[in-house]
């Protein structure tokens, strides 16, 4: 993708899992092309373990400023990355994540606060200082689906105590959302077993 610098010329890896939704990997990657250019590189990974995924990305990533996990059936808006990043460069804040549709979830887990909305919860999709991770060790276990992926998170909030919060003005569509409510959200029994394959609870039948 074409290079572009942030007003500190931060460097950003975004990690991208493509573990099947094949139908919806091919919006996610156009929404990070059309989003905007930036200083930094996509990385996308296919059948693995997902925690196994963001292992690997941590480790390939060890010369950059800002890590990012966006899922492949998320679509971010204009500007999503200068407008985290700008916020990283006002403030000390470690982790943060953008707003949900349909969840709301910067509303829902995060409180009132002037750049960012603080909080102890930690969204799947995430931007992070890469310097948060640094002398910590993952282990490759094998954990179905997002518990393991979740599980690195948690490492990470009891080893390092970082500052967390959502930005609520950066609102990414969260097409196979677990409620099914995202106009584009494709209810089949493909993606129903898919759902029961990595862990994740569903409100809607195909």
């Amino acid at each position: 993708m074409p290079l572009d610098k942030p007003k500190k010329n931060l460097t950003v890896a975004i990690c991208v899992p493509t573990f099947k939704r094949n139908e919806y990997t091919e919006k996610c990657l156009q929404a990070l092309s059309d989003a905007q250019s930036y200083n930094g590189k996509v990385y996308t990974y296919s059948n693995k373990p997902l925690r196994h995924v963001i292992i690997d990305f941590f480790e390939e990533t060890q010369n950059v400023d800002i890590i990012a996990k966006i899922d492949n059936d998320c679509c971010v808006p204009k500007d999503w990355l200068n407008d985290i990043i700008d916020v990283f460069e006002k403030t000390d804040v470690d982790i943060l994540s953008p707003n949900v549709f349909p969840s709301n979830a910067a509303y829902k887990y995060g409180s009132d606060g002037k750049y960012y909305r603080p909080s102890r919860i930690v969204g799947g999709l995430w931007v992070m200082r890469r310097k948060l991770i640094e002398g910590l060790e993952f282990q490759k276990y094998n954990v179905t689906g997002i518990t393991g992926a979740f599980n690195i998170l948690k490492q990470i909030i009891n080893e390092k105590d970082p500052k967390i919060g959502w930005v609520e003005d950066v609102v990414v569509q969260d097409i196979r959302h677990w409620s099914g409510k995202h106009p584009d959200h494709i209810k089949s029994k493909e993606h129903e077993l898919y759902s029961q394959e990595v862990g994740r609870s569903i409100a809607w039948k195909s």
